[in-house]
């Protein structure tokens, strides 16, 4: 079995937010983020879906433990992005494109774009890793 709290800590180690762990406390935004990865690694061996709110049922390796924790930072980065998404709608574009809200919200899609591929990258090698190149005949 393996728990989630150490898919949380390969996911706390890739993000750096006091805020988030404060606000976090009871695990529940972690726990939402893991949740949406794991459609998200459809070519993992394991049954994902065998699992309770605290575990999975099955032994995982550390490689499927980082692909899930980098797609979970995926999942952090998405609501940021629209929450600064939504202030630009707010504001004209040329007060925005003047505030440092226009060079975060460049960094944040470039941030997730960046773990984005870091994940299909992860979830590619992990695929050819564990795959039977015979089956393919």
């Amino acid at each position: 079995m393996t728990s989630f709290d150490a898919i949380y800590d390969v996911f706390l180690s890739q993000i750096s937010d006091p805020v988030f762990m404060e606000q976090d406390s009871d695990d529940q935004l972690k726990h939402r983020y893991l949740l949406n990865s794991i459609p998200r690694f459809r070519k993992c061996k394991k049954d994902l879906s065998k699992r309770d709110d605290h575990e999975f049922h099955e032994e995982l390796t550390d490689e499927e433990v980082l692909i899930l924790g980098t797609l979970m930072v995926v999942e952090y980065l998405n609501p940021l992005i629209i929450s600064i998404e939504n202030l630009k709608q707010f504001l004209s574009t040329r007060d925005f494109s003047m505030t440092s809200q226009a060079a975060h919200l460049r960094q944040l899609l470039e941030l997730r774009e960046t773990k984005r591929k870091d994940s299909e990258k992860l979830i590619l090698d992990y695929t050819y890793n564990n795959s039977d190149l015979r089956e393919l005949r």
